[in-house]
């Protein structure tokens, strides 16, 4: 059964921005849909999965996914009209009712509109049909479940409970599954006022980041600050009751729809708890905000976990949705011992929901998707061909290897001769995170390379971390892991061993911490390749590994764009189609 799964709605921003011209014009944007990709499944196998960003170079791009979906198309070699179905990451069609009794409490609301326009499945059905001139069989899915399956697809387990939290779905912020036998339960939702992950984005909003963006520069710049200085008030913020209860007293302030669609009223209380402006305030102050945030969203998840763990009797977890990737929290969760084993997989995000629509209606059709420890290189390959076809038009000189092996031997050669290069080497990676094929590598040892790479290179702030890639046999060696422990998806943060701490300053961040991607021969035989290479130069088996791109800017798609990115950042060398590409 061919499958395509797409995530993303009608026309969000453009119609929001015509509705509600002040709301939107704030620098960030609360707004559904973004993160558009698509994905296809046939008979049970994941043929291709892409965002929509990687091509209209707009970072979290909302735009409906039509140039992801050719891609997935063209490589299964399909046309529209061959596909099965096709199946969509939100499913409002049943709340009609209630966007209309909005308007009826809510005069000149818009939400009817609003509903018709962006979240019906109808509107999302035409927009396909008219596109692609043919009729479409859509069927559209529940964000949470979109979130689940996109995650139990890759789990190495087969029973767990399941936490899947985010901003919002449709109506909801958490909800816990117990999966059990090969069967799928739910125990709760939670509603959206008691959503964990709105309020982190408001708080990230309210220091003058970008809501659904930036929140994981919160999480690094905790690190830096006092999580004590404003316990008080995220106790209050964030209230924790018996029986797995959580109460957002911030997010119950809403006064009608527009309110609750910008989470006005919430801004305006998180402000007046605080007592100052979040956007102006020192440093100090807004590293200070961050860790008292962590540290109450980490107290939280604790006790989401402790109570349903209790519930179910699960020895493993399971994290799926935005959430998930709060890498430090989970990390506190998994080093309290609570679980034997926890997953969380490659694309938590939205764009994770267009695979997992996908994955959740094969598995309604009785063929679940299983591809444990799979990585998820699953989009375009750079071609040599054209490599050498952009050459005559940028400053650069291109240098052939016979082979990929001579490739990877090279690019560790220059990692351990401390220079900083890019690789673009086979399918491009799915999800947030670079794995070894659209990655920035450098040498860990030189503690001058963090601030090198982060300054001079992309472009950001320089307190922000750096995630170690290591082989899989030795990552127990250098940060707290046991052996055989295995993150390949780098979504795991754990302690750096103190006696590697000296030996790795460039991915050691502040408090000692590392967001470790573990690397085997099995599932990503190149990079493990390049980490023998350097192990033999270096005696490390470990890489700065981070995404191939400057600061609000998708990960690198084609050629050209990695050759013009190669030339703005100022790098060593670029490895791309077994090439090495330096300036002329």
């Amino acid at each position: 059964m061919r499958i395509l799964g797409i995530a993303g709605l009608c026309d969000v921003e453009s119609f929001l921005t015509k509705q509600y011209p002040n709301e939107m014009a704030a620098p960030s944007k609360i707004v559904q849909g973004m993160d558009a990709a698509a994905a296809l499944v046939c008979d049970g196998e994941v043929v291709a999965a892409v965002s929509q960003e990687r091509f209209d170079r707009v970072k979290k791009s909302g735009a409906f996914p039509f140039d992801a979906i050719s891609h997935c198309l063209k490589r299964a070699g399909l046309k529209f009209k061959h596909l099965d179905r096709v199946c969509g990451n939100f499913n409002y069609g049943r709340l009609q009712s209630l966007y209309r009794m909005t308007d009826r409490t809510n005069a000149g609301a818009g939400a009817s509109a609003y509903w018709e326009s962006c979240l019906a499945p109808a509107a999302i059905q035409a927009k396909i049909a008219n596109h692609y001139e043919t009729p479409v069989e859509f069927e559209p899915m529940d964000h949470h479940d979109c979130h689940l399956h996109s995650h139990l697809a890759s789990a190495p387990f087969d029973n767990c409970l399941a936490i899947v939290m985010d901003a919002a779905g449709e109506t909801g912020s958490t909800s816990i599954y117990h999966i059990a036998d090969g069967e799928q339960r739910r125990l709760h939702r939670y509603p959206i006022n008691q959503s964990l992950g709105m309020f982190y984005s408001l708080i990230t909003q309210y220091l003058g980041f970008q809501f659904n963006e930036d929140e994981y520069k919160i999480m690094g710049l905790a690190a830096l600050g006092n999580p004590n200085r404003y316990a008080e008030y995220f106790e209050t913020a964030i209230v924790l009751l018996p029986n797995g209860t959580i109460e957002i007293p911030a997010m119950t302030k809403t006064t009608g729809f527009v309110d609750s669609l910008f989470c006005l009223s919430a801004s305006r209380a998180i402000e007046q708890g605080l007592g100052f402006d979040g956007k102006t305030c020192s440093f100090e102050q807004r590293a200070d905000v961050s860790a008292g945030l962590q540290q109450r969203f980490t107290q939280a998840l604790y006790h989401l976990c402790s109570h349903y763990k209790e519930q179910t009797g699960a020895t493993n977890l399971l994290m799926s949705g935005g959430c998930a990737e709060n890498c430090s929290a989970i990390g506190e969760v998994r080093k309290s011992g609570m679980f034997d084993q926890i997953h969380i997989a490659f694309a938590s995000g939205d764009e994770g929901t267009a695979f997992g629509a996908a994955a959740a209606y094969s598995y309604m059709q009785g063929q679940p998707v299983r591809i444990p420890g799979q990585l998820p290189f699953y989009g375009p390959a750079p071609d040599l061909n054209v490599v050498y076809e952009l050459a005559s038009r940028y400053p650069i000189e291109v240098h052939e290897f016979l082979d990929e092996g001579a490739m990877l031997h090279a690019t560790a050669e220059d990692v351990a001769a401390d220079k900083i290069v890019a690789i673009c080497n086979g399918r491009m990676e799915f999800g947030a995170r670079a794995l070894g094929n659209r990655s920035l590598l450098a040498n860990p040892a030189n503690g001058a390379n963090k601030d090198r790479v982060n300054e001079k290179i992309k472009k950001r702030q320089n307190y922000r971390p750096f995630a170690p890639a290591v082989l899989l046999e030795d990552a127990h060696r250098y940060f707290e892991l046991r052996m055989g422990e295995a993150y390949p998806y780098m979504t795991m943060l754990t302690d750096v061993r103190p006696v590697a701490r000296p030996k790795l300053p460039a991915i050691t961040h502040i408090d000692g911490t590392a967001r470790v991607q573990t690397v085997d021969r099995q599932h990503n035989p190149a990079f493990y390749e390049l980490l023998v290479h350097l192990k033999r130069k270096t005696g490390m088996g470990v890489v700065l590994n981070t995404s191939y791109n400057v600061n609000h800017q998708p990960i690198v798609c084609s050629e050209q764009e990695a050759i013009e990115t190669f030339l703005e950042m100022g790098i060593d060398a670029l490895y791309m189609a077994n090439s090495r590409i330096v300036r002329a």
